[in-house]
């Protein structure tokens, strides 16, 4: 599905978990922010794009890199050297210190065929946080927002206060910053950015809403899931002193755990909210592993 957000600016809506929603700007240039839309992806003519910029380097957002041969490929300079990571391509960086067996071990589960994730996919530049890129018609201005990567990013379109907030992606299931260079803190800081600029309209890589005039209000819920999470992880601990794997048994940031790589991204974000928790003199931990509140 495509839905026009202004001249020469179409959003293409994905089909669903293990693709992205992707956005193409028409002008002199003609800019693909993702390319993970699969079939919607059928409606633009590949030789139309002469740029892709991916928020970052998972392989819901680049999967569909290699369809525009002649386009360039840019990612944000802190996101480039992971491109080549299988691990962190495939949101699975870390997973054997917190799952038994190899994540290929899992593939029937996951979301992309694995010819897909093990694809070679060259960048060409990279992105700075504050760079302008002119369309002819519409003018593009890259966000970096980091938190659910090291080097995520949004894009911001002034003339029609269009933000296109990538990971930071408004669905129920709400924030993730499972990746190894994720950060918590970040991501907040990160999303009461982009709450300051007060977008017309806001749409985001996952969420098939197209939300006008009340960004901010989405946005701070969307922010404040995070605090509940941590305060749902300290009452657990209270409670009972857990490891990490008990506390994931009990769903504290995802209700469903339909893979195996659901219960590793609860596991990693659980990690992340015990150390903020244990800096905050609030959380310690035993020697084999057990979380207690203080």
């Amino acid at each position: 599905m495509v839905v026009s957000l202004g001249d020469g600016v179409s959003l293409m809506l994905n089909a669903g978990f293990g693709s992205s929603n992707c956005l193409f700007i028409e002008g002199d240039r003609g800019v693909l922010v993702e390319t993970g839309g699969g079939k919607a992806l059928a409606e633009i003519e590949p030789d139309s794009v002469d740029l892709i910029i991916n928020t970052h380097r998972h392989i819901d957002h680049i999967k569909g890199n290699g369809l525009f041969s002649r386009a360039k490929v840019c990612v944000h300079a802190r996101e480039r050297p992971a491109m080549s990571d299988v691990d962190l391509v495939a949101a699975s960086g870390g997973w054997a210190r917190l799952m038994e067996g190899g994540f290929q071990d899992y593939m029937k589960e996951f979301p992309v065929a694995p010819t897909d994730l093990y694809t070679h996919r060259p960048v060409d530049d990279t992105l700075s946080d504050g760079e302008v890129i002119d369309c002819g018609r519409t003018r593009i201005e890259v966000l970096h927002t980091p938190g659910h990567t090291a080097g995520h990013c949004s894009v911001f379109l002034p003339e029609e206060e269009v933000l296109f907030a990538g990971d930071i992606c408004l669905t129920a299931a709400g924030p993730c910053y499972a990746d190894p260079d994720a950060d918590i803190d970040e991501l907040m800081g990160s999303i009461d950015r982009l709450i300051a600029i007060k977008p017309r309209v806001l749409v985001s890589s996952h969420s098939k809403k197209v939300t006008n005039g009340d960004s901010e209000i989405v946005l701070t819920e969307f922010r404040d899931r995070v605090l509940k999470r941590e305060d749902r992880v300290l009452s657990a601990i209270k409670k009972r002193p857990s490891d990490i794997h008990t506390l994931a048994d009990m769903r504290l940031i995802y209700a469903m755990h339909p893979s195996h790589f659901v219960v590793f991204w609860e596991k990693c974000m659980l990690e992340k909210h015990l150390v903020r928790l244990e800096k905050a003199g609030l959380a310690e931990v035993s020697g084999d592993g057990v979380w207690y509140a203080v």
